[in-house]
């Protein structure tokens, strides 16, 4: 495998390179099959559907684009550990080339852990649980506290992570009322990007909270339970059934670390 490194401001890291033709075609069956999996086919079984039918079915830039989500998937963790990148957030992949017989090109941004100042949160944490009962509120005045004593730096990919987070909630939300949002937006005047631009506060909000929680985890050695982490897995999957389980994994790891590092502060 291929790979350069390019150190970029606030953080950010650009990794560019190429997966190795043998490589990349070694993730062709394990494509197939997990295109196959949710495929409805008349006289087949679901998930028992022949190879060759499958490959009749499916449109082969569908199993391109599976493989190389299959292989970055796999392979990305052993580049920051090789290259001894300490990433966070979700990455921003893009391929650069995808053909059968031929090396995967591609190119991730993603954000390295910064150095990030934490005020005393324990003493912050005890001054407020003293005054107040452990509701929804003083998770919010301790977390509020927390994030105006602290010291770091936002990568802009953090940023924008947050901002779709946003935008996509609110999203769901007016399409939930039985209204396009692309209408909504016209009677507001706006576009996508005003909106970012509106959110912009809110999201460097919710990235130091990431940020923060992410470094009151490490510091307290403070992890999901591996149970529960299979639990939430499991029910993402069951109720969503094109999710991808890499990614669903590293949501319920980041809910449940994120819900024992809150009852930590409660009991300071």
């Amino acid at each position: 495998m291929k790979i350069n490194i390019k150190k970029l401001p606030k953080s950010e890291v650009e990794i560019e390179g190429e997966l190795g033709a043998d490589l990349f075609e070694d993730f062709f069956t394990r494509a197939l099959k997990r295109l196959g999996e949710n495929l409805k086919i008349d006289g087949f079984r679901k998930g028992k559907i022949p190879e060759h039918i499958l490959l009749a079915k499916i449109p082969e830039m569908t199993i391109l684009e599976e493989m190389a989500q299959v292989a970055l998937n796999e392979h990305y963790p052993k580049i920051l550990e090789a290259e001894k990148i300490d990433a966070i957030g979700q990455p921003m992949i893009s391929i650069t080339k995808l053909a059968r017989k031929n090396p995967l090109g591609f190119k991730i941004k993603t954000a390295e852990l910064g150095e990030i100042k934490l005020p005393d949160y324990k003493n912050i944490a005890r001054e407020i649980n003293s005054k107040v009962t452990p509701e929804e509120k003083t998770r919010l005045k301790i977390i509020e506290k927390i994030i105006e004593g602290s010291e770091l730096e936002i990568p802009e990919i953090l940023l924008e992570v947050e901002l779709n987070k946003i935008i996509y909630r609110m999203e769901s939300d007016i399409t939930g009322m039985g209204l396009k949002f692309e209408d909504y937006l016209k009677q507001l005047s706006k576009t996508k990007e005003d909106l970012k631009k509106d959110f912009r506060v809110d999201a460097e909000k919710g990235a130091k909270l990431a940020l923060i929680l992410n470094e009151i985890a490490k510091v307290e050695a403070i992890v999901a339970d591996e149970e529960q982490v299979l639990k939430e897995v499991a029910q993402i999957l069951k109720q969503h059934k094109n999710a991808d389980r890499e990614g669903a994994r590293m949501h319920a790891e980041q809910v449940l670390t994120n819900e024992k590092i809150f009852v930590f502060l409660e009991n300071c």
